[in-house]
């Protein structure tokens, strides 16, 4: 039986090599002080018993199997495995490598308690919820694997980015030095917020057009008060127009009325009978998307306030009728 010593050098361990000295140095944080060959007679000792392995090195570095099965795992339940199984499911993309690593043994066990759990409701509930998207589906841009882990670790690390970048309007991808301050995910697409070498714009880079990237050893510089909520809810991933909210009175039909009342354009939304349909007002973003959300409902709405947006509209209008008016 393992003593309590070697208990807190089991939990020391991670799936990452660790050196003996790291290991000590781990173990005297806890109060626990060992000579590096101490340290290295318990690991070879718990070796024979635990799935540990070593580089055979000297100083050895020693960590968790790849394939081994964590000490806990019998101790999570079903509703345990459900959650790890929709984050599986939803959130892996979102998470550094390193993280998805070491929820790779929790993960499999998760599938394994809830296979045999398929006769209760809770082993089946993966099998009865889906996340759709009504936009028109677009095939996801790949992006490089190592280009992934460099931006997670960075952004992880708080450290500077090396990145030669393609932006759309670039015939060659251009050298720049990033300051991380963020990651967005976007309907497939993911977008690294951050300022550029010694410049305080905060700007967006999308990683699929990352040719190359590579994590420095120099910590990033940012704004402490910068908020990643506050800069997304101000509207900057919004292509925004004018830059700023407008009052919007749209006329539209019965069936964009009652649609309206379920998903309002805005907390002050207004939505008044007319003789000719119902009046809409409300405040909102001066956006291209709300261009592109109004021209898309076709005619079941009429912009009639402000004159601006009205106008953009005329002009957009006239030129898909200069387009499709004839045929040709």
């Amino acid at each position: 039986m393992a003593t309590i010593t070697q208990w807190q050098i089991l939990k020391t361990l991670t799936k990452h090599k660790q050196g003996t000295q790291k290991i000590r140095e781990s173990l005297a944080n806890v109060g626990i002080n060992l000579t590096l060959r101490s340290v290295q007679r318990n690991l070879e000792k718990l070796s024979q018993t635990f799935q540990i392995t070593s580089d055979e090195l000297n100083p050895a570095g020693w960590k968790w199997a790849d394939d081994c099965e964590l000490l806990d795992l019998p101790l999570m339940d079903t509703s345990t495995a459900l959650t790890l199984r929709m984050a599986e499911q939803y959130l892996v993309e979102m998470m550094p490598k390193g993280c998805v690593d070491t929820l790779q043994p929790y993960m499999r066990h998760a599938h394994k308690l809830l296979d045999e759990a398929s006769d209760l409701g809770i082993g089946e509930w993966p099998h009865h919820i889906a996340r759709i998207s009504r936009q028109q589906q677009l095939i996801t841009p790949l992006i490089k694997a190592d280009v992934l882990d460099e931006v997670f670790q960075a952004v992880l690390e708080k450290k500077q980015l090396a990145v030669h970048y393609q932006g759309l309007s670039d015939e060659e991808p251009v050298k720049r030095e990033l300051h991380p301050l963020g990651l967005v995910f976007d309907s497939g697409v993911i977008y690294l917020v951050a300022t550029v070498w010694n410049y305080h714009d905060v700007r967006q880079f999308a990683l699929h057009r990352m040719v190359e990237a590579r994590m420095l050893d120099t910590r990033a510089t940012r704004d402490e008060s910068f908020c990643l909520d506050k800069y997304i809810a101000e509207g900057n991933f919004d292509f925004p127009r004018t830059g700023g909210l407008i009052g919007i009175r749209l006329l539209v039909n019965d069936w964009l009325a009652r649609h309206l009342e379920e998903r309002k354009l805005s907390e002050d939304q207004s939505i008044t009978k007319m003789k000719d349909g119902f009046l809409v007002e409300a405040s909102v973003m001066d956006t291209v998307q709300l261009q592109w959300w109004l021209l898309g409902q076709g005619t079941k709405v009429e912009v009639l306030d402000p004159p601006s947006l009205r106008q953009s509209l005329r002009k957009t209008i006239e030129k898909l009728h200069a387009t499709y008016g004839d045929d040709k």
